[in-house]
């Protein structure tokens, strides 16, 4: 079933204002979600990354590299100890920041904090960056609320020619014709939910609090 959503990404100062809801402050961050993946698109995207973005990867201010250590990310996945120093990378994307983690093989994900993007001129640079890693996988890659990977915000998929965003109206509407169960731990935080259904909220949560992290595959997604 196909929903209704708005079908472009270039802002104008007319629409921003039904854009603008997904990035309201609620202590919580967006998630950006590549799902169904395989090492070689995590390859894929660290060369990426590596070559055209301004990064750091490590743990500690004081010990990072300028690039991602592949080999040392390839570790991490086979890590089954939990000895292994764990690593994130770091994006500048002119000034908004994209951290980077590297927690399933077949789940990409990276998170930014709303409170960055305060504009069309910010919301471009976020979809432009979708738009790249998508374009250079040939997959679709969402925003969504922090740990809600099954209910995108925003949608790109550069090989299909897909860009489409919700307004809230149509995420209100989405989510009451929907029965989707929220994942993800018990600091996800959902606007949609929190919002219109604050005792479906605090249900999931205690459902999900002890839940291991898990991928969602894209065919689990509300839409």
């Amino acid at each position: 079933m196909q929903w209704p959503v708005t079908t472009h990404l270039r802002a104008t100062l007319r629409n921003w204002k039904d854009i603008e809801w997904i990035f309201e402050k609620d202590g919580a961050l967006r998630d950006i979600y590549v799902q169904n993946t395989t090492i070689s698109d995590w390859k894929k995207v660290v060369d990426l990354l590596n070559s055209d973005y301004k990064l750091t990867f490590g743990i500690y201010e004081d010990n990072l590299a300028d690039k991602i250590d592949f080999g040392y990310v390839k570790k991490m996945f086979a890590d089954e100890t939990g000895e292994l120093e764990t690593k994130s990378a770091t994006i500048d994307l002119d000034g908004i920041v994209v951290k980077c983690y590297f927690f399933l093989i077949d789940q990409i994900e990276f998170d930014i904090n709303p409170s960055e993007i305060q504009s069309e001129l910010e919301l471009k640079k976020v979809t432009d960056f979708m738009k790249t890693i998508s374009a250079e996988l040939g997959k679709q890659i969402t925003l969504c609320g922090e740990n809600q990977p099954e209910f995108p915000l925003i949608k790109i998929d550069s090989k299909n020619g897909i860009e489409k965003i919700l307004t809230e109206k149509d995420a209100k509407s989405l989510w009451k014709k929907s029965d989707q169960k929220v994942s993800g731990f018990a600091k996800f935080k959902s606007t949609i939910i929190m919002k219109y259904f604050p005792k479906l909220f605090e249900k999931k949560i205690l459902e999900s609090a002890n839940k291991e992290y898990k991928s969602t595959l894209k065919e689990k997604n509300v839409w």
